[in-house]
């Protein structure tokens, strides 16, 4: 499947930013506006929980349970880890599913997974600022963007874009179109 290599690539920078995580780092503010580190951690943990779920059902489940484990930086990696491992298989598994039943409509697979690699991409960089997103993955999701943002999902997901100078690594190209100014551009 076309989407399996864009998807490892955001896992892999996502629980890579997460394993820069100590317990010192928890509580300190992440890139989203009013969340911290562990709070940034959670959502995209219970995010990709979400869509491997609506991935190996066929539609998007009612609610996911909420946590019940203390938040420790080691409980927030393995829950990650475990999110992306079942992200992967989910997609490795559709066996020809082209769409999920959200509120009874499909949503295309594709554009599912797209949003999955969104979260885990731009939220990693969340979580560590240091750890730019790869020009390669950043590019494909840029192409992407438009099938996801078009479909009307920017509202309560994503901030509205801010300019770029000319210039901009397609990372900060990416992240400035979801409203995050990473405020090193030259």
């Amino acid at each position: 499947m076309r989407d399996e290599p864009m998807l490892a690539a955001a896992l892999g920078h996502a629980v890579a930013a997460a394993g820069e995580v100590g317990l010192a780092d928890l509580g300190r503010p992440s890139a989203c506006d009013g969340w911290t580190v562990a709070d940034t951690l959670e959502h995209l943990t219970e995010s990709l929980r979400c869509v491997a779920a609506s991935l190996a059902s066929g539609a998007v489940p009612e609610a996911v349970p909420p946590r019940t484990r203390p938040v420790t930086a080691g409980t927030l990696r393995r829950d990650l880890g475990r999110a992306a491992a079942a992200l992967t298989a989910a997609v490795a598994g559709l066996r020809g599913r082209r769409a999920v039943a959200v509120e009874g409509l499909p949503l295309p697979c594709h554009r599912l997974i797209v949003v999955g690699a969104l979260e885990a991409a731009v939220h990693g960089w969340d979580v560590d600022r240091a750890r730019a997103i790869p020009d390669e993955l950043a590019t494909r999701l840029l192409a992407e963007l438009p099938s996801v943002l078009d479909g009307g999902i920017r509202r309560g997901l994503f901030a509205e874009p801010i300019a770029t100078p000319p210039g901009c690594s397609p990372g900060r190209r990416l992240l400035a179109a979801l409203g995050r100014d990473d405020r090193r551009c030259p």
